[in-house]
């Protein structure tokens, strides 16, 4: 949803961080699977995972409309099985803090504004079946 907002290289880092997030608490559900293909399909074509170790990721997002971005896609790719483990939410509060975006409590609004967004997309889906 947010990938448009990142250039090739951090949607590369994206790809790289969303398969850790989806792979940090050893169990790959499918619903994380369909969204990681979503994520891929949303990237510039070519776009590959690129690795770039966690302290030096403010190099590679170095505005807050990026980082922010960043981090609403791994909160949204940790959520995509509705259950955000608590691995996958070290890890992204890792990064969040790198940001300096934790002290601010912006991670806070950001899994918030997932949790609501995951909350309107079932109501969308009761409202279609009836």
């Amino acid at each position: 949803m947010f990938v448009q907002n990142l250039n090739e290289r951090q949607q590369g880092v994206l790809l790289h961080y969303a398969d850790e997030v989806m792979r940090t608490d050893r169990s790959i559900k499918a619903a994380e699977l369909v969204a990681m293909d979503l994520l891929r399909s949303q990237t510039e074509p070519g776009v590959k995972a690129e690795d770039v170790p966690i302290e030096q990721l403010p190099g590679v997002f170095e505005d807050r409309l990026s980082r922010v971005s960043f981090l609403l896609e791994l909160v949204g790719m940790g959520y995509s099985d509705e259950d955000f483990d608590p691995e996958e939410s070290e890890l992204v509060g890792r990064i969040a803090e790198v940001f300096s975006l934790h002290a601010d409590r912006t991670i806070r609004a950001i899994e918030d504004w997932v949790r609501d967004q995951l909350n309107l997309l079932k109501e969308a889906q009761k409202l279609m079946e009836g």
